[in-house]
């Protein structure tokens, strides 16, 4: 299963500008129940805030009026995984990343959609529950070829 069939759609991921303030994004992950915003800068996706981001501005006393571009962690880089990646290989992405969150890219670059290491869990169960059938591309469990 590639990533497209479990990702949250770029239609329906939650973003903020930059200049958002640490209250603004605490009040949309709270209101929406979500672990990450995207940030975009000029329509344009420049980093990816999650719960974890929160908890050290908590931990290092960030005034809640500060925008959230001040206490990106910018250095780190905005992470990116193709849309044709499956969910082994996202998985051995986030690994290698240390990430929990990556923006999902077509061929040229352009935002499809987000992922979250609990997105590859979902799948990976679902796989488990799907036994004795395959899942293919489409999501939907298919018999095993009896040859």
């Amino acid at each position: 299963m590639f990533v497209s069939g479990f990702m949250v759609p770029i239609k329906d991921v939650l973003k903020c500008e930059a200049s958002s303030t640490v209250k603004d994004v605490l009040n949309l992950m709270m209101s929406w129940q979500v672990s990450s915003l995207v940030i975009v800068l000029e329509d344009k996706p420049t980093g990816i805030i999650t719960k974890t981001d929160m908890c050290w501005c908590y931990q290092n006393g960030i005034a809640l009026e500060t925008q959230i571009g001040d206490v990106m962690p910018w250095t780190a880089g905005l992470k990116k995984i193709l849309v044709t990646a499956d969910k082994d290989t996202a998985a051995k992405f986030f690994e290698k990343h240390n990430v929990h969150h990556a923006l999902v890219v077509d061929s040229n670059d352009k935002p499809v959609g987000l992922i979250s290491a609990l997105d590859i869990a979902k799948e990976v169960a679902k796989d488990s529950r799907a036994w004795p059938y395959n899942r293919h591309e489409d999501g939907k469990a298919h018999p095993i070829d009896a040859h």
